[in-house]
């Protein structure tokens, strides 16, 4: 029998359940999930971008063209070099950035219940996404524009370029934002698993990104709004999403590994901000 001062001692244990009936809600709390997938996504938009600034410059490289490497672009010498030489230097990165970004979902679908998971999800989005975006700017700027000028690209095929990268990049952030959502803790609801997971994220990573890139051009800026608002259709995707949590979704706390890959990369832009000149 249990008696009243057995109750009192069992009390404790049924306070602490929730409304989805778990018997801990410390995963719950926004502290102990939301703020990781701010940090991993700040690393994860300097990875990509680091990378795909390396791959024009170690291109210009190969092809003996003299360049300034920065982080938010590789300054060509235009004296140098044939017109073809660089629109190959100008696809380079962005094709780099696709190989990365399916070599990073490869590696979340093999080992998706693990801890790195998340970390490989949003570079595979940032991979992907860079790729897509870049098809976008076919018609206007870039490095796929200039390809298509030194290859006298008719405009018709260049607007159907754009709208097909467009439509792209809208299912892959939907998608992204689908497993997304299965990122965050069981019990939380799709509205601030969306936030958790999507929107501060994207709001509060962009904003940091910003700082960190300073300084920058203003149509350099403006593109970094024009890719963030692209993962509207990534807040969709979470809101519809009905894909079951992965297991590691228990262990979203920020861990030191997360705060090293941030620094590392963070080091690399700032290093690159001052300039790495190459001349044969």
């Amino acid at each position: 029998m249990v008696g009243p001062q057995d109750k009192d001692r069992i009390a404790p244990a049924d306070a602490v359940k929730d409304l989805s009936g778990s018997t801990d809600n410390s995963q719950t709390k926004w502290s102990a999930w939301a703020l990781r997938p701010i940090v991993l996504f700040g690393a994860a938009y300097m990875i990509v971008g680091v990378l795909h600034e390396f791959a024009h410059a170690l291109t210009a490289y190969l092809l003996k063209v003299p360049f300034t490497l920065l982080h938010v672009g590789v300054n060509l010498d235009r004296a140098h070099g044939t017109l073809n030489q660089h629109a190959v230097i100008g696809v380079a990165g962005p094709v780099f950035a696709l190989a990365l970004g399916l070599l990073c979902w490869w590696a979340y679908r093999r080992a998706q219940q693990a801890r790195s998971g998340l970390l490989s999800l949003y570079l595979a989005m940032f991979g992907m996404g860079t790729f897509f975006g870049n098809l976008i700017s076919t018609s206007f700027v870039g490095d796929f524009s200039r390809a298509a000028l030194a290859f006298q690209l008719p405009m018709p095929i260049r607007y159907g370029t754009s709208i097909v990268g467009a439509l792209l990049l809208c299912a892959l952030s939907f998608f992204i934002g689908s497993e997304l959502r299965r990122w965050a803790p069981v019990g939380i609801g799709r509205a601030k698993a969306m936030i958790g997971m999507v929107a501060l994220p994207v709001i509060v990573g962009t904003a940091i990104m910003l700082l960190v890139f300073l300084p920058m051009p203003f149509a350099f800026a403006l593109g970094r709004f024009g890719e963030a608002s692209f993962w509207i259709f990534g807040v969709v995707g979470a809101l519809l999403s009905r894909k079951p949590p992965v297991e590691s979704s228990q262990n979203l706390g920020l861990g030191w590994s997360d705060f090293a890959i941030f620094l590392i990369a963070f080091l690399v832009v700032r290093v690159m901000a001052r300039g790495i000149t190459f001349v044969p």
